[in-house]
């Protein structure tokens, strides 16, 4: 039997601790990745009746409301040029 002293057993079980934190850290980054989203100012519609902003899933320039189905019109920000 292979001989094991409390210092390498100890050792042992810190670097899997170390190796399980690092997997679980790599999970969560992936899965933050996956799901994240960024609001990009030039798909953004805000709405002049109901003062509803949103996001069309098409990139257009003329969309309706998905609350009050009026038309609305996509505006340049004046930062972004």
């Amino acid at each position: 039997m292979i001989e094991v002293s409390y210092a390498d057993s100890f050792f042992i079980f810190l670097l899997a601790w170390l190796i399980l934190l690092a997997i679980l850290a790599w999970r969560e980054q992936l899965r933050c990745k996956r799901h994240s989203w960024q609001l990009v100012n030039s798909n953004l519609f805000h709405c002049d009746n109901c003062h509803h902003s949103f996001i069309p899933d098409e990139q257009l320039n003329l969309c309706r409301c998905p609350k009050c189905n009026a038309v609305c019109i996509r505006r340049r920000r004046r930062d972004s040029q």
